[in-house]
This record gives C-alpha cells, structure tokens and sequence, in this order.
C-alpha cells in the first residue's frame, strides 16, 4: 500500500473550486444551447404539418417557443426563478411550473413572428397565417406531456431512467465508479430540538442544495436513504478521472452557506472512495439501479471513520487517484484505517477544514 503524498495548502477555497473545473464544464453553456435552439426547431416539424405552414417558418416557431421553454429547464434562462418554484410550498410547485412555461409559449410565439417578419419569411414563403390560439395550444399540450414526463423522470435521475428504457442493466455489469457519500451528522439531534415536521424540512433542503454542485461537475445523484445521498461518477479508459474533490468543495460551501441561511446548526460530512462494483437492475413492480461489492460496502464506514477523525471531507487513495487534480492543494494524509468486514488497511486522506461543520 503506498502512501499518500503530503499537501500543499491553499488558501482560497472558492478559487480552487472555480478553477478545477474541466475546460468543457467551463466553456459548455454554448454549445448547450446550440443544442437547445436545434431540438426546439425539431418540434416546428408537427406545427408544420398540424397549421399548414411552411417548414421554416414553422421551424423558427419550434426553436423560439421550445428554445426558450428547453433553456429554463435547464437552467440556461432565469435559473433564479427556477430555483424559487423548487422552493414553493406542496401545491403550488407544479401551477406555478405551468404558469411559467405558458408566458413562455407566448414570448416565443411573439419572438417568432418578430424573426419571420424581420426575415421576410411571412411574406416570401406564401404561406397562410399562422392562428395565436392554435399555435399555443398545442405548445401548451405538448408542454403539459413533457413536465408529467420531466416528472416521472425526476423521481429516478436522468442516468436511471435511460438504463431502464434501454434496459443496460437487466443484467448484472462490472464498472468502475467513484462515489461520494454525504450525510447530515445530526439530523437525530435536529428532530429532538426542532421537532420531526421542521426537521424534515432541513433535510429536505440539505438534499435540494446538493442539486446545483452535482450537476455542476457532471456527478449523478444515485439514491437518498433518509439523510444521506450518494453520488457516483462512472471511471473509463477515456474518462480515469473525474472533478469529485471539487465536486465536494461545492457541497461544503453550499451546505455551508445553507446553515447560515437557516441559522440551526446543520452538521455534515463527505466521503469519497472508488473502484469496482457490479451494477444490476432489480426489481419487479418497483424496478432500480443498484451496486454490490466492497467498494459500496466499504464507502457506507467511512462516515464512521470521518466522524471518529473529526473531519468533514475524507477521501481514500483509490478516490485521491481516480479525481481530477486541485491547483496548488492535496489532501492531508490522515493514515491507514482498517474498515470491519475488511482484512486490508486503507490510506484516508481529509481535506483542510476551511468551512467549520458540527461533528
């Protein structure tokens, strides 16, 4: 087992956080919304054929109304907004959700006729008028289909939902991963003090504000059990390494950050730790992506493991190796541990405590 390397420190964690970023995560915004603009124009092809318009015209009405419709989804526009539906109390999410897409459908619907009259589209093509009340129905419906459906996949992950239509885990697959656990500390404690109701709701916005940083460094929520999530990255030959640490560094600043918000002393820890694991579909009337192996088993201690060393971010060798490098800074080798159910040592490493969290 060879030892870690020692650390250098660093002393601007949000800079680190910003500059370990991948080039592509830097630099995607555009090209997602050239993806954007082309899959609303695809959505013309329907208006097309249902007014009886021509093609372009109609393809300029499916970027405009689904562009703009696509990009709020994504958070590419007004992601403030986005993120305060999130936050509305249960009723009133999915109304407000539908409420905004509809003065979507009509600012893309005027931006649309703006670009065809500017262009001369409506007057050269010859082609009848496109009807407002028409074109914003079916916007509406095919608007409506798409959130029911945005919903149900929501409940299980992009990752997930794909790996059950496609059905690539029906049987069982061997792949390398690296996951990140993260788990509130005192949760037990918060239910005593503030109640089971009120404590639910801190942990249902401990788990929301974990969204934006994993979505952010390309990481994929597996599963919440209770209080905890853990999230995975999948390792290949083209991929060996992924921006975890970083990934880590933004949930400790946004649970961070959410306790100052709150103000009722939110406590947390990270662990971080890969290899190989076997991925299986399981299931029958309930169907779900599940992993087995030591590596899973091994990560579900090392919470144990960061709460007897007093840290909030721990990592193993094998997830220090399988993790895109952080400028100017390394994990503090923090010595073997031995796990139970394991014969074999393992190296942990922590990260320097820059944001306090209660143990």
């Amino acid at each position: 087992m060879r030892r870690p390397s020692a650390m250098v420190p660093f002393s601007d964690e949000a800079a680190l956080d910003r500059g370990s970023a991948p080039w592509r995560e830097r630099t995607r915004t555009p090209h997602r919304w050239m993806i954007v603009l082309l899959i609303g124009a695809t959505l013309g092809f329907p208006i097309a054929h249902w007014a009886g318009v021509s093609l372009p015209i109609s393809m300029v009405f499916g970027a405009c109304i689904g562009g703009l419709c696509l990009a709020f989804k994504h958070r590419l526009l007004l992601p403030g907004l986005r993120t305060r539906i999130g936050d509305l109390p249960r009723g009133f999410g999915l109304p407000a959700l539908y409420l905004t897409h509809g003065g979507l459908i009509i600012m893309g619907i005027a931006l649309a006729h703006i670009i065809n009259a500017t262009t001369g589209l409506d007057v050269d093509d010859g082609s009848p008028n496109i009807d407002f009340f028409q074109i914003f129905s079916y916007s509406a419906a095919s608007v409506v289909l798409l959130l029911l459906l945005d919903q149900s996949r929501s409940l299980i992950g992009n990752p997930v939902f794909f790996a059950l239509i496609t059905g690539r885990y029906s049987r069982p697959v061997e792949e390398q991963r690296l996951f990140l656990q993260v788990d509130m500390a005192n949760s037990t404690a918060l239910a005593a003090r503030l109640g089971d109701r009120e404590a639910m709701r801190v942990v249902g916005r401990f788990l929301y504000a974990l969204g934006e940083p994993v979505r952010r460094h390309g990481g994929v929520i597996d599963k919440y059990v209770g209080d905890q999530a853990i999230i995975s990255w999948r390792l290949s030959a083209r991929r060996p390494q992924v921006p975890a640490l970083s990934c880590a560094l933004s949930i400790r600043r946004a649970l961070t950050g959410l306790d100052r918000e709150m103000g009722v002393g939110l406590g947390f820890r990270i662990a971080l730790h890969a290899g190989p694991v076997i991925v299986a579909q399981v299931g029958d009337e309930r169907k779900e992506i599940t992993y087995f192996g030591d590596t899973i088993n091994s990560l579900a201690r090392l919470d144990g493991v960061a709460k007897d060393l007093g840290r909030d971010i721990i990592l193993t060798d094998a997830a220090l190796a399988a993790c895109l490098a952080l400028p100017g800074m390394q994990p503090t080798p923090l010595g073997p541990v031995t796990l139970r159910g394991r014969d074999a040592p393992i190296w942990v490493l922590g990260l320097p405590p820059y944001c306090t969290s209660t143990p």
